[in-house]
This record gives structure tokens, C-alpha cells and sequence, in this order.
């Protein structure tokens, strides 16, 4: 007997590029969702903090919506506007949402507003999915606990490394492997400046060049100072590693203590300067750094080019693994909500999320 398909709804918070790309991707993995998994991607609500909150309590199809002009402008014709992001929260969860998708912009100070925004979600029984480091970084484990206690999941694939299975690989993959370290390129935007710095742009010229290319983002300095490395390095910390730090415990250097002659003066050796987020046990503790460096000739993050994202992780029973991202764009972060989605939906166990 063949299985019913039924309406996956989802609602978003959030709506920059990872969502616009997110529609498109649901749509054309209808099928696949409908075959495998026996359900249908529908969207109940979109909301930002500057354009309103809608909910359409029916639901619409991500293929149907994926085909208008402006999605948001359907919403905000055909759905009912809520008051606030609380309400539209809990009304989405009222009328079946039963996930909600985080994907508000970064505030590194300490993760808000989104991590209230999760917090509601899964007391309002929903799941989560986030790409947005700053809640994961400040608050992993607090909303991992909450997620456990509602009996709901909380995953953020798309906070590290873009689409690449990090934390899935952590997850599923390398559960009793034993990481001891971690050494990455993981901020496309300070490794792309940099490079074009070797090539002779100035500072302010190569952050132009970076954010005509839509790479680094109208104030670079989140980027540039090592914040969202920091971001990502505790994410790492906290994942890989199992620890529990706090971004403030990750040291930090901007890339703009170097001088233009120290930047291509190290390329011209053949040792170029990157960002590098380092994380290792010393004793019983992690130590976790973000510094420009320069890169020795043996050593694999010098294999990176341009956005490319690349981590070696040394454990205690698989030895040294390095895994690389080739140039990634903002399909591939959508891709990652996707796959934890799927993930979702696919667990007989919702209290076995990414924690």
C-alpha cells in the first residue's frame, strides 16, 4: 500500500539570501521530498523584523511560492499579518508549522534576537533549524536542553563550513572518534581580501572588490576582526570537541594589524597570511584562537583558494582528516538547512539532535 503524502510546513524567520535560495531548492526537490521521505515542502508564514510577519494558514506549496515574482509580496497579499514575531511564532505554530527556520542576520554581542526566537519556537513545540551562528555560539547547549525537554530538535548545519556535513559527519560518522583539535580556514571574506591584497589592491580596495562580488558584507568589519571566525571556532568548540566556551574565550586578532608589505611579503615567500581558528584540549581545557598566520608549504591550508573553506581535525583513533569546500556560495547554505531538515524528518528519535 502506498504511503499518503502529506505537508511538511515550515516557517521562516528571516528573509535575505539563504531563504530566497531556499525556495528554489525545495522546489526542485519536490519529488525527492514526496518519493523518499512521503511529504510535501509547504510554507505557512514569512516574517522579517523591517517587512512584517505573515502567516497563511493553509499553507503554499515551496514549488508554488518558488514561482512567483516576489514570494514575500505574495505573502503579504494572500497572508494574515501578525503583530509581532512572538505571535507569528505561535500562530505558525497553531495552524501545523512544525518547523520553524531561523535565518535572521548575525548580532555577535550575545545571539539576540534569534535566540529568543528559537527559545519560542521550540516552547511553541516547533523544531529549529538556524543558520545564524550568533545563538548557536552563545547558547548551543541551553537550547539543545530546551529542545530535549519539548522533545524537539535543534540543528544549525549552515553555521559552519556553509552546506558541508560537519556536524552531521560529528553526529552520525565520527560519534566515538575522539577530536582532540581543529585547525581551519572558515571566513571566505578575510581569505578572499587577503588575496587580492597579494595582488596588489589596497585594504579598502580589495573590501570593495570583496563586497561588489557579494562576498563580504557592507560593514566587512565582523569578518575582517575575526568575529565571525570567533562565531564559528566556539560552534566548532562546543561540537567537535564537546566542550562548553563562550566567544569571549576565543582569542582574537584582526587582519588589519598587518601592514599591505607584511601581506605580500609573506606571499612572496611562498608562506601567504590567512585567518586561522585553531581549537585544541591543553590538559582538561580548550584553548581557541582566531590570529592571521602565515601558512608553512607543508601544510594543507595552503591547498585553499580564494572562498574556500577547508578544516584539519586530529583525533585519537582516526589520526589526521582534513575535508575541503570548494569556493562555496549561498546554494550551498541553503543546502545545509535543507539537509537538516531532512534530517528531521527522517529521525524515529527527535530528542537526538545535533548536541
Amino acid at each position: 500500500m502506498q504511503e499518503s503524502i502529506v505537508p511538511l510546513r515550515l516557517l521562516i524567520v528571516g528573509y535575505g539570501n539563504v531563504a530566497r535560495s531556499l525556495l528554489p531548492l525545495l522546489a526542485s526537490r519536490r519529488t525527492w521530498f514526496e518519493q523518499t521521505l512521503h511529504v510535501t515542502p509547504y510554507i505557512s508564514g514569512i516574517g522579517t523584523r523591517h517587512q512584517g510577519f505573515y502567516v497563511y494558514s493553509d499553507g503554499v506549496p515551496a514549488d508554488i511560492l518558488a514561482q512567483q515574482s516576489d514570494p514575500f509580496v505574495w505573502f503579504r497579499t494572500h497572508g494574515q499579518r501578525m503583530e509581532n514575531i512572538e505571535q507569528f511564532i505561535t500562530i505558525g505554530a497553531s495552524v501545523s508549522a512544525s518547523v520553524c527556520i531561523e535565518l535572521t542576520t548575525l548580532q555577535p554581542q550575545n545571539g539576540e534576537p534569534a535566540r529568543t526566537h528559537i527559545r519560542t519556537a521550540l516552547q511553541s513545540g516547533m523544531h529549529v533549524i538556524t543558520a545564524n551562528k550568533g545563538p548557536v555560539a552563545y547558547a548551543q547547549h541551553e537550547l539543545l536542553a530546551l529542545a530535549r525537554q519539548h522533545h524537539r530538535q535543534f540543528r544549525f548545519e549552515s553555521t559552519v563550513m556553509d552546506g558541508f556535513p560537519l556536524l552531521n559527519l560529528k553526529q552520525f560518522t565520527l560519534q566515538a572518534v575522539g577530536i582532540r583539535a581543529f585547525r581551519a580556514l572558515l571566513n571566505t571574506t578575510s581569505s578572499l581580501v587577503l588575496s587580492l591584497i597579494e595582488q596588489g589592491r589596497t585594504m579598502q580596495e580589495a573590501i570593495h572588490d570583496a563586497q561588489e562580488r557579494g562576498i563580504a558584507e557592507a560593514d566587512p568589519s565582523y569578518d575582517l576582526d575575526g568575529w565571525d571566525a570567533a562565531m564559528k571556532t566556539t560552534i566548532l568548540a562546543n561540537t567537535l570537541l564537546e566542550g562548553n566556551i563562550q566567544p569571549s574565550m576565543v582569542t582574537r586578532e584582526s587582519i588589519r594589524t598587518l601592514s599591505l608589505e607584511d601581506i605580500r611579503e609573506a606571499a612572496r615567500m611562498g608562506t601567504p597570511v590567512r585567518l586561522i581558528s585553531e581549537a585544541k584540549y591543553v590538559q582538561n581545557s580548550i584553548v581557541a584562537s582566531v590570529h592571521p598566520q602565515k601558512i608553512q608549504a607543508n601544510d594543507i591550508l595552503l591547498t585553499a583558494r580564494g572562498t574556500t573553506s577547508i578544516i584539519t581535525l586530529e583525533t585519537e583513533t582516526m589520526g589526521t582528516m582534513s575535508f575541503v569546500e570548494h569556493e562555496p556560495e549561498v546554494i550551498q547554505t541553503a543546502y545545509g538547512v535543507m539537509s537538516d531538515l531532512i534530517i528531521i524528518q527522517q529521525s524515529q528519535y527527535p530528542e537526538d539532535s545535533t548536541g
